[in-house]
């Protein structure tokens, strides 16, 4: 689809800057965090580094009307007017072949959104590789109010979407991915306006 490849062609040319040792690599275009061996580089600066634009008009349009349907798709799923688009947005590689080399890059412990980000009040997780294809594991597993027994995985397909709630009602975890690379996007709203970014994407063409 259409969608799923622009959304993968900004990943890609955003992430050949950088790239994590520990098998996580992320790429925030609102911060411009990207990770970078075991820290993180700003990717505005690299490209500017590089004298060659960042994306497209087309990339960043196809990026910006994804965003604004899953907002769409929030709303009218949760009841909910209003919503605004909050950071982190990102997105997220997760390579098979990479070992942890610090704790950040254990990304398969279970966790709450509204507690690791704090102003995540819907969190929607848009895949762009496919679990049976690119990789191995890396399935996305919501599990019990102990933290403990999954109660649902999802295997991930391009242009699959899964969209949430962010509060304790939803503790979840990726599995570790076993080979073969993992790309989603992570797409999250609030209900907070003063928690809401604005536009960021005139900083990508």
């Amino acid at each position: 689809a259409e969608e799923p490849a622009g959304l993968r062609a900004i990943a890609a040319r955003g992430m050949a800057l950088g790239g994590g040792d520990g098998g996580p690599t992320i790429l925030d275009l609102q911060s411009g965090a990207l990770s970078w061996r075991d820290k993180f580089i700003d990717v505005w600066a690299a490209f500017n580094a590089s004298g060659t634009p960042p994306f497209t008009t087309r990339d960043v349009a196809v990026y910006a009307d994804v965003v604004r349907r899953i907002r769409s798709l929030a709303e009218s799923t949760f009841g909910v007017s209003g919503l605004h688009l909050t950071a982190p947005t990102f997105f997220s590689r997760h390579s098979g072949d990479r070992p942890p080399k610090t704790r950040h890059d254990e990304y398969w412990h279970v966790h709450v959104d509204t507690l690791q980000y704090g102003s995540f009040t819907y969190t929607a997780l848009l895949y762009l590789a496919d679990g049976d294809v690119d990789f191995s594991g890396g399935r996305l597993a919501f599990v019990d109010e102990r933290w403990e027994r999954p109660l649902e995985r999802v295997v991930p397909r391009p242009g699959k979407l899964v969209l949430f709630s962010s509060g304790h009602e939803h503790p979840h975890h990726v599995e570790r991915v076993e080979s073969g690379e993992r790309l989603a996007l992570t797409v999250a709203f609030t209900c907070d306006p003063e928690a809401a970014l604005h536009d960021f994407l005139s900083r990508a063409v």
